[in-house]
C-alpha cells in the first residue's frame, strides 16, 4: 500500500485537554507538508487554523455542557451519570452522524481518532484508508503491569489487570453500539468486517499502529504490549514567541520567589466556593506566593483578602508553556495534559484529582518522586493542602521532576510522531 496524498483528519472529542495535544501534532504535520483537518467541538476554530490546518467544528460546546447542572451532578454521582447519558444520548447520536458524514466529505488518506470517536473507523473501511487509534493516557492496550486508569481501580495483580481493559472494552462497545445505530443502514457493508472499532483499520489486514501519546518518565512501556502500540510521548504545544502577558501578571512574576501555581483547568468543583475556601485558607498558612487560576468554575472569582493581595495573582487562564516555567511548583487537577506540562519544565506537581485518568496521572507522579501522594478534590481539606503545599517545597520533588524532563526531552513528541505518520504515508509501512 503507497499512498502518495497526504490529506489527514484527525477527529478528537472532549475538552480542552483533548484537543490541544491534537492540535500540536496538527502543526508539525502541517509544518512537515500535510494538508491537515481537525474535527472536534465548538470553540477551538480559532486555534485549529492559527496552525495552518482547517477546523470541521461538530454541533457541541464542551464547556457550555461541563458546566451544565446535569453534567455537574454526572461528575460526582452515579444517579446523575444515569440521567446524563439518558438526557444527552440524543445528542452523542447526532454527532456520531456528523463525524461520519465529515469523514467521508473530507477524503483524507489518513485518519487519526480518539476513543471518543471511534466511528470513523466504519468510515475509513468505507475509504478504504488507515484509521489509527490514539490514547493520551494507557487506555487502548491491555498490559499485566496495572489496571484500567479511568475508574480509580487499585492494583488488581496480573492476571485481573489484564482482564480489566477486556471489561473497559465490553462497556464501550455496549455504548457504542447504541450511538453508531443511526448510520447502520447506510454502513451495513462497513459493520460486517471484522476487528473492534476501538482498534482502528489497516487495509489489507492486521492491526492498525496505536498512538501511545504519553511519556514513558510516567510509564514505561509495559513488556507486554504488543508491537503496533508506538510510545510517541505526549504532544506538547511550544511556547508562542508572541505571547504577551498582562503586564500586572509580568510584574507579580518578577516581584518576588516564584510562586506556586494552583488550578484545576476544565473542571468544574462539586462546591467552588469551599475549595475556593480551602485554598485561600491553605495558603494563608503556608505564606506562599500563588498564581490562582479560575478556569471553568474550579475555582471561584472574588476579592482576595486583603492582607494575601500582595501575595496572591488571580488569573483566567495563561498558557501553561510560557506560565509554568515562572512557577516553583504546580497544583491542578490531573488532566494528562497538565501533568505532563509540568513535568516538561522540571516543576514539583501537586495532583488533586476528580475522576477518570485523573487518580492515575496522580499516583504516577508520586511514584516517580515528582510530588506528594494525589489529595481526591472532594475530600480536600485545609490541613491536608497546607501540608501538602508545605511538602511540595522538599528538593527531592523537584530532583524527581527534573529526572522526568530529561526523559521526556529526548521523546518523539508532536514533530516525530508527525514525522512517523509521513512515513506511513509514503511508504505504506506500519514502522518507519
Amino acid at each position: 500500500m503507497s499512498i502518495p496524498a497526504k490529506r489527514i483528519l484527525i477527529a478528537s472529542l472532549g475538552t480542552r485537554g483533548d484537543v490541544q495535544p491534537y492540535v500540536a501534532l496538527a502543526k508539525e504535520l502541517v509544518l512537515q507538508g500535510a494538508e491537515v483537518t481537525l474535527s472536534t467541538g465548538e470553540g477551538f476554530e480559532d486555534m485549529i487554523e492559527q496552525v495552518g490546518a482547517k477546523a470541521r467544528p461538530l454541533p457541541i460546546n464542551y464547556q457550555t455542557l461541563l458546566q451544565s447542572e446535569d453534567i455537574q451532578e454526572a461528575l460526582f454521582s452515579l444517579k446523575g451519570k444515569i440521567r446524563a447519558a439518558k438526557q444527552n444520548l440524543a445528542l452523542q447520536k447526532e454527532l456520531t452522524r456528523c463525524l461520519w458524514s465529515i469523514t467521508l466529505d473530507e477524503q483524507p488518506d489518513l485518519i487519526l481518532f480518539n476513543l471518543k470517536a471511534t466511528v470513523v473507523t466504519l468510515a475509513a473501511r468505507r475509504l478504504g484508508v488507515p484509521a489509527l487509534p490514539t490514547a493520551l493516557q494507557p487506555v487502548t492496550a491491555p498490559t499485566a503491569e496495572f489496571p484500567l486508569p479511568l475508574f480509580a481501580i487499585p492494583d488488581l495483580g496480573s492476571y485481573f489487570n489484564r482482564k480489566s481493559y477486556l471489561a473497559g472494552r465490553f462497556l464501550m462497545k455496549v455504548g457504542l453500539a447504541t450511538l453508531i445505530k443511526p448510520i447502520k443502514p447506510e454502513a451495513e457493508a462497513e459493520f460486517g468486517m471484522s476487528g473492534a472499532l476501538m482498534d482502528g483499520h489497516w487495509p489489507g489486514g492486521g492491526m492498525a499502529p496505536a498512538l501511545q501519546a504519553f511519556s514513558k518518565a510516567l510509564v514505561p512501556t509495559p513488556e507486554d504490549w504488543s508491537e503496533e502500540n508506538i510510545a510517541c510521548g505526549y504532544w506538547l504545544t511550544e511556547t508562542d514567541a508572541a505571547y504577551r502577558p498582562p503586564a500586572d501578571l509580568q510584574q507579580f512574576l518578577q516581584d518576588d520567589s516564584s510562586p506556586v501555581y494552583l488550578g484545576f483547568g476544565s473542571m468544574p468543583s462539586k462546591d467552588p466556593e469551599k475549595l475556593t475556601k480551602t485554598v485561600l485558607a491553605s495558603l494563608k498558612n503556608t505564606g506562599q506566593r500563588a498564581v490562582l487560576a479560575t478556569g471553568w468554575g474550579g475555582l471561584v472569582k472574588e476579592n482576595l483578602p486583603t492582607e494575601m493581595a500582595d501575595r496572591l495573582f488571580l488569573i483566567d487562564k495563561a498558557p501553561h508553556s510560557w506560565l509554568f516555567p515562572r512557577c516553583s511548583a504546580v497544583v491542578h487537577h490531573g488532566g494528562a495534559g497538565t501533568t505532563h506540562e509540568a513535568l516538561r519544565w522540571g516543576k514539583p506537581s501537586l495532583i488533586c484529582p476528580v475522576f477518570g485518568d485523573q487518580p492515575f496521572w496522580g499516583s504516577r507522579v508520586h511514584k516517580i518522586g515528582a510530588g506528594p501522594a494525589p489529595l481526591p478534590q472532594k475530600q480536600l481539606t485545609t490541613t491536608q493542602l497546607t501540608t501538602a503545599l508545605n511538602a511540595l517545597e522538599d528538593p527531592k520533588y523537584r530532583v524527581g521532576a527534573e529526572k522526568a524532563a530529561e526523559t521526556m526531552s529526548s521523546e518523539p513528541g508532536a514533530a516525530g510522531t508527525a514525522r512517523y505518520l509521513l512515513g506511513v504515508l509514503k511508504t505504506g509501512q506500519k514502522s518507519h
